[in-house]
């Protein structure tokens, strides 16, 4: 087993064994998140806060306690509602 820790100095690590990277950030209300994309999956899981994000053409309102998946390429951006903390892992593609 691998552990990886996050702490307010560090909030992204990588693991050896396994092509990903995780992080986490905390975004005050009223945060905007603008249309981006990266090369990777990336698995959201949502701790608190409410956002509403918009990804594939698809528009989500997201709280504590979800998880996403956003494919790699798809373009996405959320607009913060109540103060957000997530962490994400990006799975690298083969």
């Amino acid at each position: 087993m691998e552990r990886l820790t996050l702490s307010e100095s560090a909030n992204v690590g990588e693991f050896a064994a396994l092509p990903a990277r995780i992080g986490q950030f905390s975004f005050p209300a009223g945060t905007v998140l603008p249309p981006g994309s990266h090369e990777q999956d990336e698995i959201s899981f949502i701790h608190s806060g409410v956002l509403r994000a918009v990804s594939g053409g698809q528009s989500y309102t997201l709280r504590g306690g979800d998880v996403t998946l956003i494919p790699a390429g798809e373009v996405h951006e959320a607009e913060v509602l109540e103060d957000v903390t997530l962490s994400y892992v990006l799975l690298e593609k083969p």
